[in-house]
């Protein structure tokens, strides 16, 4: 079984790109070479603003290569927890934003002329117990009345109009949303940055951070330095010690993923039927789709641990994904990997400035898919001061998560607890 991930084995040609070497000097320096930093650097350079991207390893080698691909509206909580958290009228433009995300991805695409597989096809969120159809028509009379976002309930007798399994209860489908190869994705975007005069350098870490007199950013790699104005850093779940401030606010939680071998086209066809990007409604849910060469794609709740357990977490994933489509009993499973989601304390994204000048978005809690290219757009029309209007998602000051040090035990017990309470299906 392969180590990479199915989106590398998978992604089309890479363009080579160099490790800084020496001295460089730009407007702004983005540390991250995910949808985030690309997405700003892609705007910025339309505005005649001269980027450099810093990227550790490769474009598009954490969670903007790894992730499952599907394009998501709203956030990881509810639309109705966002009404409770925000008030209507910041929840209200929070939502916009996520139905506004999927629409410049898809600008972005076809303007670039990017070849990733990108369908809109809907999603469909599977109750995963008989009482959680129950509160998605809740939802949905909260999405249609207050958002005027109007979503379809899939009752348990017409389940099979959508997938062929006998596991959920029914379901929620949005027709806004949709999927593509994430990888493809990444690398078309670092394409047309390069082509708008955009600079990449892969293999290049962010080692330090330093400010002369004139306050000029100073960042520095094991080889070389860049000179810059402003310096945006969204790094998200693979954040460092780069910056400790925003490391104290985010936790990193494992994801893991599968992928089949190629499947007979009918068979797919018939396992999803719609060709949707399915989550569930577990704590611990599932997620998973049909991909462009006909490979079941099926991702669930990882943790960072030894070789042997995280063997084991993969067997019970690809156990689970058998449970759902008993038609795949047989199948192949061809490659395993993870990614790391980023969490912030209120489990929705940040966005802002802090103190010292420095720009950031990180936080996506499983959505980044969707919002990450459009909050890369928001921090280049900060920065060019385009956009008075304070997003719904900006904070203007980043607070500690309490006993952050001790994020990664705290993740295990609240999985360990998911777990038990999903085993509670009734």
């Amino acid at each position: 079984m392969d180590k990479i991930s199915m989106w590398e084995a998978t992604a089309n040609q890479r363009r080579e790109r160099p490790t800084l070497e020496g001295d460089q000097q730009c407007d702004v320096v983005i540390i991250g070479g995910g949808y985030s930093g690309l997405s700003t650097s892609y705007f910025l350079q339309q505005k005649d603003v001269k980027t450099i991207v810093l990227e550790k390893d490769l474009v598009g080698s954490g969670a903007s290569g790894r992730n499952g691909g599907e394009l998501l509206t709203g956030y990881m909580d509810s639309a109705s927890s966002l009404i409770k958290k925000k008030g209507i009228d910041v929840a209200r433009r929070m939502y916009q934003l996520s139905l506004d995300s999927i629409d410049l991805i898809e600008t972005i695409i076809e303007s670039n002329d990017i070849d990733c597989a990108f369908t809109r096809k809907g999603s469909l969120k599977a109750a995963y117990r008989a009482s959680d159809i129950d509160g998605m028509k809740r939802e949905q009379e909260v999405l249609e009345r207050e958002f005027n976002h109007k979503v379809k309930i899939v009752e348990p007798s017409e389940m099979q109009t959508e997938l062929k399994t006998t596991f959920y209860h029914g379901g929620r489908i949005d027709e806004k949303c949709g999927h593509f190869h994430p990888l493809n994705y990444a690398l078309g975007l670092a394409d047309a940055v390069e082509n708008f005069g955009g600079v990449i350098y892969e293999n290049s870490e962010a080692l330090r951070i330093e400010r002369d007199a004139n306050n000029k950013v100073i960042v520095k790699t094991t080889s070389g330095r860049v000179f810059a104005d402003e310096i945006v850093i969204v790094t998200n779940g693979y954040s460092g010690d780069l910056n400790k401030r925003i490391k104290r606010t985010i936790v990193p939680v494992e994801s893991i993923m599968i992928a089949t071998e190629p499947m007979p086209e009918e068979l797919m066809k018939d396992l999803i039927k719609n060709n949707r990007a399915v989550s569930d409604s577990k704590n611990l849910l599932y997620y998973f789709r049909r991909t462009a060469d006909n490979r079941m794609a099926f991702g669930g709740s990882g943790r960072s641990t030894n070789k042997r357990d995280q063997l084991l977490l993969f067997n019970q994933l690809q156990s689970g994904m058998t449970t759902v489509f008993p038609d795949l009993r047989e199948a192949k499973v061809e490659y395993q990997w993870s990614g790391k989601v980023g969490i912030t304390k209120e489990k929705l994204p940040y966005m802002g400035r802090l103190e010292d000048g420095t720009y950031f978005a990180y936080g996506y809690a499983g959505h980044g898919a969707a919002l990450s290219t459009i909050m890369g757009q928001a921090i280049a029309r900060k920065i060019v001061a385009e956009d008075d209007v304070a997003n719904p998602l900006e904070v203007k000051r980043i607070r500690p998560i309490p006993f952050h040090s001790q994020h990664a035990k705290a993740v295990g017990l609240m999985k360990y607890y998911f777990r038990y309470e999903d085993k509670k299906k009734s």
